[in-house]
């Protein structure tokens, strides 16, 4: 008979048998997988341990969260120290109230056979990694929106999906259409344009936007009609997000244009740039992107 240890899961600290198989610690039915088991691979354990009090704050929630609902979609997860930041970082993480409550629509689809059917949240105190939240308050507040909105109905732990909100988790399970975003950048600055693309396009993902772009040939289309086309596209994108710290006359062009048939513009400058921005705009100022990807966030979640 195989013997088991026990251990602490560091990220929702429930005590529970462990095991090692394959380079892994085996952690079995804690409330990051309450009826499966997941892998923390070999060296983790003591580099979580050894993190500063904020950084377990911030990180051991939607670590145990992304477990959770991976596990709860019947998939392997193995965690590992090295790779923390793909799940800090990944764009499938939910970051607005919206999409943090499609989770518990999602949960509740996958446990219910349909309408009405019941489904009990054991040890629901302890089961806001459901919806990625960072405690039982923001659950809790995500649960009575969802009730106010005619998604569920709920008595203590019991859930239930109405027909509206089943047809919301079914509509969303396969991947919620998300809004198109052109963006525009300085030409020729090419750091930038990595930057962006790397750490503040996810952001903008996981904000529920499709970002693109905007690609110009030598600094305009290249004839009239490519122009009109261009101009047409931004007519199908629900914002535009417009940098000016190297400020062109097309940026102007198709920001106007935009504002014109009434999309919303939200303005960014480089704080190195600020000095210079024209009278009117009030851009958002950044020194790094990752900086401006939280901006943004705030900006964004704001008008939404």
């Amino acid at each position: 008979m195989e013997v088991l240890d026990q251990k602490r899961c560091l990220f929702c600290d429930s005590l529970v048998q462990v095991k090692h198989k394959g380079g892994s610690e085996w952690y079995m039915n804690c409330l990051c997988s309450p009826s499966a088991s997941y892998g923390l691979k070999d060296g983790s354990y003591e580099p979580f341990r050894q993190l500063s009090y904020g950084e377990k704050r911030s990180m051991f929630p939607i670590i145990s969260a992304y477990i959770r609902e991976k596990s709860d979609c019947e998939e392997t997860v193995i965690v590992s120290f090295d790779g923390k930041d793909e799940i800090l970082q990944s764009p499938l993480v939910p970051l607005t109230t919206e999409d943090k409550g499609l989770r518990l629509l999602r949960y509740l689809h996958r446990h219910a056979g349909g309408p009405g059917e019941p489904v009990v949240i054991n040890q629901f105190a302890q089961s806001f990694n459901l919806t990625y939240s960072m405690n039982l308050q923001e659950l809790v507040y995500i649960a009575e929106k969802l009730k106010e909105d005619g998604m569920i109905e709920r008595i203590g732990s019991t859930f239930r999906l109405t027909e509206k909100g089943w047809l919301e988790a079914e509509s969303s399970a396969s991947g919620k259409a998300l809004k198109p975003c052109f963006v525009l950048l300085p030409e020729r600055e090419e750091d930038m344009t990595r930057e962006w693309m790397n750490t503040v396009f996810p952001r903008l993902i996981q904000l529920g936007y499709s970002p693109k772009l905007v690609e110009r040939e030598e600094g305009r289309p290249s004839d009239g009609k490519s122009m009109q086309e261009a101009l047409q596209q931004v007519l199908t994108c629900k914002m535009l997000i417009a940098d000016i710290s190297a400020p062109e006359a097309e940026t102007w062009m198709y920001a106007g244009y935009a504002l014109g048939n009434e999309i919303p513009v939200t303005w960014t400058c480089s704080s190195a740039s600020a000095s210079d921005k024209p009278a009117g705009v009030r851009p958002i100022v950044w020194e790094d992107a990752e900086q401006l990807a939280g901006q943004l966030q705030v900006a964004i979640g704001r008008e939404s």
